[in-house]
């Protein structure tokens, strides 16, 4: 009986015992970090999306097509028959599209599928105006410049405004209410069976930059003590172009020289382009005032060129990796004589001296290239 007694005891005094829960309290829990990814901004301006017939006139009528489009719920669809020759998608807007962008600044872009490039003849044309016609205030480009560029399947076409014919006539396109545009071409001979194209996404936006180097490989490259390819950590691409200030020394200068009769076209006019690159610098406060960075089209820095003084630049770079884009009208020889023709660039180089080094200092290039506002 006692025996029993003293289990019940405890069976009761353990049944009252509080259980212990874990406190709802968060406060101690830290908040995720914040999200530091730069948002993309999308300043083109749409003329179809292709996603309804609507406003298009093609050949054979035309199909919208839902299955696999590049971009948004469907694609124009357009089918030469066995025995046809001609294709053309026209887009007629009935309100016209300002497209933000000026002759400078601006290209067409937009999809275009092709079952077979080499059934089509180099005589056609991409064609957009702002008379609702493809003959005045238009700007065009030819496909005897485009064909060689493309491949059987979808196709990305991105077609600067400076390239296009009709920038000089005296009925210039109005970029602020552009309300036409067609593609049309024949094919080198009846088609003996159906041939599909197709349109997708067609708009206006800023024109791409033109890579004047990835700095991916040495060439052309003259740096100070040889230079060296870095393939760990690169800004862009696969790799950077390094140069090393050794113990004793005080002078640095990174030098890009396309061999004559070679050259770029920047595509771009001194008037909306800027300079764009990369650079890394060990120690900012090592480098003396009075160095340079230069672009010129006589393959040297003393002629035809576009050059900014370092002192401006240097109070707005820190240790580590920089992007520099250097506007065109801040640049000295603006206004030479001997202005600088950016359709056929060859030539670029950055020099410094700095504080005689005690210790190696080591300064990094990459992603060359020049692009417009």
């Amino acid at each position: 009986m006692m025996a029993c007694s003293i289990i019940v005891i405890a069976l009761a005094v353990f049944s009252c015992k509080k259980v212990q829960y874990k406190s709802r309290d968060t406060s101690y829990l830290k908040p995720p970090p914040p999200d530091t990814t730069t948002p993309i901004i999308d300043t083109s301006a749409v003329l179809s999306n292709c996603d309804q017939l609507d406003g298009w006139g093609i050949v054979n009528t035309g199909s919208e097509i839902t299955v696999a489009p590049k971009e948004g719920k469907g694609y124009i669809q357009g089918i030469i028959a066995p025995g046809g020759n001609f294709m053309q998608f026209q887009l007629a807007l009935t309100t016209p599209v300002d497209t933000k962008q000026s002759l400078g600044t601006g290209e067409l872009k937009f999809w275009w599928y092709i079952q077979d490039v080499s059934q089509i003849d180099p005589g056609g044309q991409i064609q957009m105006s702002s008379a609702n016609n493809p003959d005045d205030f238009r700007l065009g480009w030819g496909l005897s410049s485009i064909l060689d560029t493309l491949h059987a399947g979808w196709n990305h076409l991105q077609l600067k405004f400076i390239d296009a014919y009709g920038l000089t006539d005296a009925d210039l396109v109005n970029l602020k209410a552009i309300n036409y545009m067609r593609i049309f071409y024949n094919t080198k001979a009846n088609v003996t069976t159906a041939q599909t194209y197709g349109i997708d996404d067609m708009r206006v936006d800023v024109a791409a930059p033109v890579v004047i180097s990835s700095c991916d490989k040495l060439d052309n490259w003259n740096v100070v003590n040889g230079g060296q390819l870095i393939t760990v950590a690169p800004k862009e691409g696969t790799g950077y172009i390094q140069g090393t200030v050794n113990v004793g020394g005080n002078f640095m200068q990174f030098q890009y020289s396309i061999p004559s009769p070679d050259f770029i076209d920047t595509k771009t006019t001194k008037e909306v382009g800027y300079l764009e690159f990369w650079w890394y610098i060990q120690d900012v406060t090592q480098i003396t005032p009075g160095g340079q960075i230069q672009i010129s089209s006589a393959n040297n820095p003393d002629d035809f060129h576009l050059g900014w003084g370092l002192d401006g630049i240097l109070p707005t770079v820190h240790n580590g990796w920089n992007h520099l884009k250097l506007k065109m009208t801040d640049a000295y020889g603006y206004t030479d004589n001997d202005q600088m023709d950016l359709r056929k660039m060859n030539f670029m180089r950055i020099f410094y001296n700095i504080t005689t080094a005690t210790s190696a200092q080591v300064y990094g290039i990459d992603d060359l290239e020049v692009a417009v506002k």
